[in-house]
Formats: structure tokens, sequence, C-alpha cells
């Protein structure tokens, strides 16, 4: 096996683990703990998170956010994604802003120049609009987290009685006019309810605060039509 595709795999094989010693990929991948350890060490350099840990057992361990292996794109591809991307520009906020920035200069940087002239021909020629609205990219950033988690969250809500703070679970996240929505199960309410993300001016995991396991099987497509039939959906599931 050449180097690289040993590094590619190696990759692969630490995001599974989390957690690791050397002895452990060495024996894994047929190969000596020195030769592991160059490879780790390679990997450090190019920006892969993992850190040695001390004391007795010692090894490794991946830093929470990890980093995926190398993805072949055709051009096209690569092109579409650039402008998938881009088009979020036009939100006032996103959950994942600056991945969002991070991953267009990523494309960009290292396209053909040729590819790069054709962005640039298109660039604010081909535009996915939305009216900017302001909105805390914090907050969208802990609902979405806690989506991904399945957890509840913390917030301070402004409505028509006023500033309430709530436990809501998230059910997910969408897009419309600009606006970002959270349906969410409301434990005030003890209820179902949709948030208008651009209300709410503060948001926090609530670890402590114990979860409903049945909001799995639940999205942002049919949420509401498991409280009402869809003939009598209306503004009453609106957070107040």
């Amino acid at each position: 096996m050449i180097k690289s595709q040993r590094l590619i795999q190696l990759m692969m094989v630490i995001n599974a683990k989390r957690s690791f010693t050397v002895r452990e990929l060495a024996d894994e991948f047929g190969l000596s703990p020195r030769t592991i350890t160059r490879d780790l060490q390679e990997l450090s350099e190019v920006g892969f998170p993992i850190y040695s840990v001390q004391g007795r057992g010692g090894g490794y361990r991946l830093l929470q956010e990890r980093m995926l292996p190398p993805i072949a794109f055709s051009e096209n591809e690569a092109v579409a994604v650039f402008f998938a991307c881009q088009s979020l520009q036009y939100f006032g906020s996103v959950p994942f802003d600056e991945s969002a920035a991070s991953a267009i200069h990523k494309f960009y940087h290292y396209l053909p120049a040729d590819a790069k002239e054709q962005i640039d021909r298109l660039r604010n020629r081909v535009v996915i609009w939305n009216p900017h609205r302001t909105m805390s990219a914090d907050c969208l950033q802990t609902l979405l987290q806690a989506i991904m988690n399945d957890s509840v969250v913390t917030i301070s809500y402004k409505s028509g009685d006023g500033v309430t703070q709530r436990d809501i679970q998230p059910v997910g996240l969408y897009a419309s006019e600009g606006y970002w929505y959270c349906p969410a199960y409301c434990f005030l309410r003890q209820t179902y309810r949709l948030f208008r993300a651009d209300r709410i001016s503060f948001a926090s995991l609530n670890g402590g605060f114990p979860d409903r396991k049945d909001l799995g099987g639940r999205s942002v497509f049919d949420w509401i039509t498991r409280i009402f039939p869809a003939s009598s959906i209306s503004a009453t599931c609106w957070s107040n």
C-alpha cells in the first residue's frame, strides 16, 4: 500500500475509534509502532485534530471536530457545491456561518484556473436570493447542535406575551423568506410550537433537562401533521 493511501485509511480508522494507542494501530495495519508514530506526526502537521494523552494508558485522542479524508469531486460537482454554499451569504445568519465560508474558500482555492474563471463569470449572475433578516448566528448554531444531539435548549423568546424563558427540544430548522424557523416541543406549553429564530435572543444547551425520546421520528416536513390533521392546521401552532 502506498503511503498516501495508508494515510487516508489511517484517518478513517481514527475517525471511527476516537481514542487509540500506537500499538493498536500498528497491529491493525501490520506496521511497526515507529512507522505509525511518523504517520500520526504527519497527519498532525497538516491539521488532523489529534492529541496525545499523558499518563497511565497514554495513547491518542481525536478532538471533537473530526476531519474527513480527501473526497474526489469532478469540476462540475465542485462548482455546484461552491454555488450552493455561496447562496447562504444572502441569509442574515446561518447555523454554520464560518464553516460555510471556510468550505467556499477551500473549493475555490484548489480549483484549476479554468474552473475558477467559470465561477468568476457566473458570480453575481447566478443567485439564490433571500431577503436579509437579522438574527443571532450563535442561537442558530445552538439549535443545530441540539437537533444533532436530540437535546433540550433553554431560550429567551419574544412573542405576543412578552419575553419568556422556555425549555424546548427542537425537531429541526428550516428557512423561508429569509427567516429561520424551529419547530420544537415546548415544555412550558407542553405541546409542539413553531419558533421564529430572530425572536430568540438567547439559547443555551440544557443537559440537565430530561429530553423526550419520541421526537426521533419527526422532521420539519411532518411535525405538525402528527399533532393536527392536515386540514385543520392553522396559526394556532405558532408559539405564544
